[in-house]
């Protein structure tokens, strides 16, 4: 970068200087002081005029002060004379006064005159060399000057009125210690000039900036470079710096990158300042947005016009505006640069005084948690109500370490207690497998009196998650029913108790219901856990109605997502899907899904994945069920997961075993399982799940004892709802394997009659097993009905069985073309779904059917996303209609109707072959 490029809007005062140099050649001496903000460009002005002069045939004589210099005698002296030949005896008046003035104070009469001797000499020397091309004398921050060198120069100046020699000083605007002498002596100089450099305006940035980057870059990036920098040249120029580092491939025209160099220009600029400056960046730096003049002076303990001065000059330099850096690289430059014991004492210094201004608790904690210790002790109830409301607002990682820090420096048990419950909260939420080692003190705190019996009900969530049923039923029966409040929280617990861990039932005693726990008893629809969980139990029991789901849906439409509320959410989802409201719990599971992945919360994450991998079962998207199962043991690991990893365990065990992947299902099932999941509703998942992998392997024997043994549990615990798990159309179809048709028909005809919904995918897989049975003539009408329930429920892949039996049912009635559709129609949703174990079978046997001269079943030209649009699209469904139940965007949907249309060369909807209204399963 040239210099010229560094001077744009300096070449006024440039030719001003040539001028006063021209003036000065012909004996009319003058001196010139260069001032302004660090950074403005001083030492640029005078290296141009420096180089400029020397061209022209002038001696040029340069120094530069230095703050690690100020205090060498002679030190710009030596600097200006490097390159002059000097009297033999000057040079050894000078190095004996050097001598003289290291010994130390007091300064003796005879070095006073050998300074002056000194002086004298070297001022005639530099007239000498002036001769006739005249001279120039340019000293640089002639603010550190040595007190030696200063004389010297100051012996200088009366002679330089009528001799051809022009010296130039510069010194930044925010110098104190520039010499009163040395002031007084300019002002008293016929033909003294003072230039100040201005910063740059923003039509000279954005001519600085197309120097480097080019005009159409420019215009673009000069007025934020402008905004960025104040009009500061150093600033600027690294700014285009730091662009031209940064690779040609990531460099976005409009986006400026201020990189380490730009941090490097800040530091440039304060270093070269006063302390005191220095000083005010760094509390500033500090304090951040609760930076104010008065909080500055008060930390610092200077005056009010002490600040505003170190604020004028930083303004000026264009590093601050109004009380705040004008770029956080700027202020992350200042604070990495900061030592690391000042920097933990001013943040404490901080903390201390927003504290006792009443400055929100996560302000001040975060001045603490970066100290890492805590002295005083105020801080610990600071950091405890900090680290709640972090928690609320979903900052986990800066709640627990407000936390940690506070138990960390806390002595109080009852504190510590409490405390240590927070944080195993916290714990759970990002991984649950790092809470068990707390349980066991936290139950002996509360059963102790020193944690409030409150405290139970989560206390018990958690060492039940992690296959403690015995302490957990000491823990619930520490809330008795005279404990404050303890009658919703018994009602709660009763409740989650029993629709998750239904064993627990017996180790506890009935939920008080005399006049002492129902007066003043909340109605559930005050208490959001209470309705979902009333909700939910009802609906394993009896199955659900319009009344329940819309009760579910009620809670989902209050709760926010928190820890506080992920049980009811969780079960209020659950009540939709064992409803068979599939389509209403898609919508809700992946609004709630999106909030928990953008919050970054684990534990939420794979909760609702594995929940969302169950509706992809249900409706028969074998390979999303799969993956969303996975994910869910992904973002939990199996022992993170606790016995609640039956759910989504069961889920991709099912799965993969529809899809024909037995050795995958085989492996997972052989990991192992907590023994308590059986005491569990997630053992009976695992079991109904192992069951058919054992039918599927050809475990007849083992798969039947699975489903009977969940069956069991079920009735005993009054879980025993098809919709929620159809163990009897298991244990039917173990029976089928082993050709006894009467306990088919026993088992088909008892999941009938269970509660549940018309259309229900239970009541059509039934209703399958009974035509296996039944009589050919029975059996078409029987499958018929089965079809239409299992299109009505959305299950995809028991649509696919039913329909190549029913293929095969018309085959032997001899209804050909009808069971060729049939067929074609299994063959498609068994692609849809990923069920290639199914496909297999169903390619085999279209390959057995179809005659010579029948072209084979065609190949569908759509993907299966196409597919699922086009499906919904052709039972009339509007665009946002579609979007819901998919859970994607109308543009996703336009998108795919474009290209579905264009494939099969329609113009819309209405032209969509009457194939899809077939395979349009409901929701999807």
């Amino acid at each position: 970068m040239s210099t010229s490029m560094m001077l744009i809007e300096r070449e006024e005062e440039l030719s001003a200087l040539h001028d006063l140099h021209a003036e000065s050649r012909h004996g009319n001496g003058h001196v010139v002081l260069v001032s302004g903000a660090a950074g403005s460009g001083k030492s640029e002005l005078l290296y141009t005029l420096a180089e400029a002069v020397s061209a022209a045939g002038s001696l040029v004589l340069r120094a530069a002060g230095r703050e690690e210099e100020r205090d060498v005698p002679l030190g710009l002296v030596h600097q200006l004379v490097r390159d002059l030949s000097l009297p033999v005896p000057l040079r050894t008046q000078m190095n004996l006064l050097e001598n003289s003035l290291a010994a130390g104070p007091p300064v003796r009469h005879e070095t006073l005159a050998l300074q002056a001797r000194v002086a004298h000499g070297l001022c005639r020397a530099l007239l000498r060399a002036a001769g006739s091309g005249g001279l120039m004398l340019c000293v640089d921050d002639i603010h550190h000057a040595d007190a030696v060198s200063l004389s010297c120069l100051l012996q200088l100046l009366p002679h330089s009125r009528s001799a051809p020699v022009m010296l130039v000083f510069s010194r930044p605007d925010s110098a104190r210690h520039c010499p009163p002498q040395l002031s007084a002596e300019l002002l008293r100089h016929p033909r003294y000039r003072r230039v100040r450099l201005a910063p740059l305006t923003p039509e000279g940035t954005t001519e600085l900036t197309a120097k480097v980057l080019g005009a159409e870059e420019a215009q673009a990036l000069g007025p934020v470079y402008h905004s960025i920098s104040g009009g500061n040249p150093l600033l600027i120029r690294a700014l285009l710096g730091d662009r031209c580092d940064r690779s040609a491939d990531s460099a976005d025209s409009e986006v400026p990158f201020v990189g380490e160099e730009f941090g490097q220009a800040v530091l440039a600029c304060l270093r070269g300042g006063e302390p005191q400056i220095l000083d005010v960046a760094r509390t500033m730096a500090v304090l951040d947005d609760c930076a104010s003049p008065d909080r500055i002076g008060r930390l610092l303990r200077i005056s009010p016009s002490s600040v505003a001065n170190a604020l004028r000059h930083l303004e000026s330099a264009g590093l601050v505006a109004g009380h705040g850096f004008r770029h956080p690289a700027g202020r992350s430059a200042v604070l990495n640069d900061i030592p690391c014991d000042t920097l933990g004492q001013l943040r404490l210094d901080a903390a201390e005084l927003l504290h006792h201004e009443g400055v929100p608790t996560p302000t001040v904690a975060r001045h603490l948690v970066a100290v890492g210790h805590i002295p005083k002790c105020w801080a610990v109830p600071v950091l405890v109500d900090a680290s709640e409301h972090a928690r609320q607002c979903g900052d986990l990682t800066f709640a627990l370490q407000c936390l940690e820090l506070a138990l960390a420096e806390s002595d109080d048990a009852p504190a510590r207690a409490l405390m240590t419950m927070m944080l195993t909260r916290l714990e759970w939420q990002l991984n649950p497998s790092t809470v068990a080692p707390r349980l066991a003190h936290l139950s002996d705190a509360l059963l102790t009196g020193v944690l409030p019996v409150q405290l139970a009900v989560p206390l018990s969530r958690a060492l039940l998650w992690h296959g403690r049923p015995d302490e957990a039923a000491e823990v619930i029966r520490a809330l008795g029913p005279d404990a404050p409040g303890s009658h919703g929280l018994l009602s709660e617990a009763h409740e989650w108790l029993r629709n998750r861990y239904p064993a627990m039932m017996p180790l506890l005693a009935t939920v008080p219901d005399g006049p002492g726990t129902r007066e003043g008893r909340e109605p559930a629809a005050n208490r959001p856990l209470l309705l979902a969980e009333t909700v939910f139990g009802s609906t394993l029991r009896n199955g659900g109605d319009e009344s329940s789901a819309w009760s579910a849906e009620q809670v989902l439409r209050s709760c926010r997502l928190d820890d506080t509320n992920l049980y009811a959410l969780e079960s209020a989802l659950l009540a939709l899907v064992y409803a068979d409201r599939l389509d209403r719990a898609s919508v809700w599971s992946g609004k709630l899904l999106q909030e928990a992945t953008v919050r970054r919360v684990p534990t939420w994450q794979a909760k609702l994945t594995g929940i969302r991998a169950e509706l992809a079962l249900r409706q028969g998207d074998l390979s999303e069920a799969y993956a969303l199962a996975h994910a869910a043991l992904t973002h939990l690991s199996p022992r993170s997961w606790g016995v609640a990893v039956g759910a989504p365990l069961s889920t991709l065990v099912l799965a993969a075993t529809a899809m024909g992947a037995d050795d995958v299902a085989e492996e997972h099932l052989r990991h192992s399982v907590p023994d308590a999941i059986f005491q569990s509703r997630y053992g009976l998942q695992y079991l109904y799940a192992r069951g058919h992998h054992h039918l599927a392997a050809g475990r007849v024997h083992a798969a039947l004892d699975d489903f009977l043994r969940c069956g069991e549990q079920a009735r005993a615990w009054d879980m025993d709802l098809p919709a929620f798990l159809p163990w009897r159309s298991g244990a039917a179809a173990a029976h089928l394997r082993l050709g006894q048709r009467d306990q088919v028909r026993r088992l088909a005809e008892a999941e009938l009659a269970r509660p549940g919904s018309a259309k229900s995918r239970s009541r059509g897989v039934a209703m399958c097993l009974l035509a296996e049975i039944a009589e050919p003539r029975r059996r078409t009408s029987l499958l018929l009905e089965a079809v239409s329930v299992l299109r009505l429920a959305g299950d995809r892949l028991e649509l696919a069985r039913a329909l190549a039996a029913l293929s095969c049912a018309q085959r032997s009635n001899g209804e050909a073309g009808q069971a060729r559709r049939a067929l074609y129609q299994a063959l498609q949703l068994a692609d849809l779904c990923g069920a290639e174990r199914l496909q297999r079978s169903l390619l085999h046997r279209s390959r057995e059917e179809t005659p010579a001269d029948t072209a084979v079943v065609p190949k569908d030209p759509l993907s299966a996303a196409e597919r699922r649009v086009a499906s919904l699209a052709a039972l009339g469904n509007s665009n946002r209609e579609i979007a819901d139940q998919l859970c994607i965007t109308i543009s996703t949907v336009e998108q795919h109707l474009t290209r579905v249309y264009r494939k099969l060369n329609v113009s819309c909807r209405a032209d969509l072959p009457s194939e899809f209204q077939t395979l349009a399963v409901g929701s999807v």
